[in-house]
């Protein structure tokens, strides 16, 4: 496992336009760290930013599929539906326990900020479980999924953003951690499952023109 985990991260190196990929992704992280001090964590769009960071790891080893010396290899396979997910998933998983201990230091603040922390850290659950998904067909399936994602992201950050939106009052914070790294897990197994089955089918150009910019 160690060197298959090597060898996905050596496949990183060789994605498309792999600078500008990197960049964006510590532009995310800044912008996620940003929101998260400025809204002492009240606010799930910082934490998503940072998580979301990952997702290029993800991007620049499946955009190496498309390259005519990958079409006839061994690795093809690998390459869309193994390395990708085994080098995000790493990144996924410590993001989202560092933000849980950050979270729970802003939980201490105060009776409502505890609260409050403890719906932010399901809806981030909820929100990777989603992202892993979407994640999984994007490349195959551009524009549908994309609009299947923000109308299924909407969903729960409008029920879970605010309290007296929701009747069940969140009031465990270890519970609520549990909960989001289970729903993750869920995401990242689904993310696998969808891969595979979705295998065969042609990665969608269009989603590389636009989250690469290649044209």
């Amino acid at each position: 496992m160690l060197d298959e985990l090597k060898n996905a991260y050596k496949l990183v190196q060789y994605g498309l336009k792999i600078k500008t990929q990197l960049g964006f992704a510590v532009l995310f992280v800044l912008i996620g760290i940003g929101i998260e001090v400025i809204s002492k964590g009240q606010v799930v769009t910082g934490s998503f930013y940072i998580i979301l960071s990952g997702i290029f790891i993800y991007q620049l080893i499946i955009s190496v599929d498309n390259s005519t010396l990958v079409q006839s290899s061994p690795y093809k396979k690998k390459i869309q539906c193994t390395y990708p997910l085994l080098a995000t998933a790493p990144w996924v998983y410590m993001t989202l326990a560092v933000l849980s201990v950050i979270h729970w230091i802003f939980s201490r603040e105060s009776a409502e900020a505890y609260g409050a922390m403890c719906r932010m850290t399901i809806l981030l659950g909820v929100l990777l479980g989603v992202l892993m998904l979407y994640t999984a067909l994007a490349y195959k399936y551009f524009i549908l999924v994309t609009v299947v994602m923000f109308v299924s992201v909407f969903i729960p950050i409008f029920v879970l953003q605010d309290e007296n939106k929701i009747s069940i009052h969140l009031n465990n914070f270890g519970a609520c951690v549990a909960v989001s790294f289970l729903i993750t897990t869920l995401g990242v197994i689904g993310c696998r499952l969808l891969a595979k089955a979705t295998y065969k089918h042609e990665l969608d150009k269009l989603a590389f023109k636009a989250a690469m910019k290649t044209k």
